[in-house]
């Protein structure tokens, strides 16, 4: 079982999330500051570069201009860059594909709904990875709600996925096991519920180990069914 965390925005909040177990960290990066959590490419090449020989690097856009995701990407030189606006069309995705070079792809897929299964085995043919994630379908972007969505669509997806899934959407140390034992994805992912109260983007260390801890003894159980 993989654990990824999100939204990482210092050096040093990077490496206590590393020490604490995480085995991907992404950031949200170049986005101009329309969320709390987005950083500099400066910022995120920081990051990265504390943390790269130890952890899955990812670089997450929210925007839909394929030359500024590629300068993004040149710029902060993760391991994966994830996509997670809405409205980006297949042609602009194979695009960004095609310039990224050895950078893996994560397409995020709105989990609000059966549709999401076809959307997903669409998004399979061009992604290295799918992150499953909770909003509205009428919210530009995907994620960072905070809110869970419907488990039994993401555990069919993750049945059926050729690619990696992780599972993403109002996970925390409270409810990622029962969510590893109904979908029994490849990753979790969380990003607001291992915050320290009060300061989005700020990682509480004890809240990721205790995620790490549940998301693993989960895994393991699930493996021993």
């Amino acid at each position: 079982m993989k654990v990824q965390i999100y939204a990482l925005t210092s050096v040093q909040d990077a490496i206590d999330t590393v020490n604490a177990g995480a085995d991907l960290i992404g950031v949200v990066a170049g986005n101009d500051g329309i969320v709390v959590e987005d950083c500099t490419a400066e910022t995120a090449r920081a990051i990265f570069a504390a943390v790269e020989d130890r952890a899955a690097t990812i670089a997450l856009s929210l925007g839909t201009d394929v030359e500024r995701i590629e300068r993004m990407v040149a710029a902060t030189r993760p391991h994966i860059l994830h996509l997670a606006a809405r409205e980006l069309p297949r042609d602009a995705v194979e695009a960004i594909k095609s310039r990224i070079g050895d950078v893996k792809l994560m397409m995020a897929v709105l989990v609000d709904g059966p549709g999401a299964i076809d959307v997903a085995r669409e998004y399979a043919r061009l992604a290295d990875y799918l992150i499953l994630d909770s909003g509205s379908s009428t919210a530009p972007v995907t994620g960072a709600t905070g809110r869970p969505h419907d488990w039994n669509i993401s555990a069919r997806i993750v049945a059926q996925s050729p690619v990696p899934v992780v599972l993403a959407g109002g996970l925390s140390p409270e409810n990622v096991a029962e969510a590893v034992r109904v979908v029994r994805p490849w990753a979790v992912d969380s990003f607001t519920r291992t915050d320290r109260p009060g300061q989005r983007g700020v990682k509480d260390p004890e809240k990721v180990r205790t995620f790490v801890e549940n998301a693993r003894a989960a895994a393991a159980a699930a493996q021993s069914d």
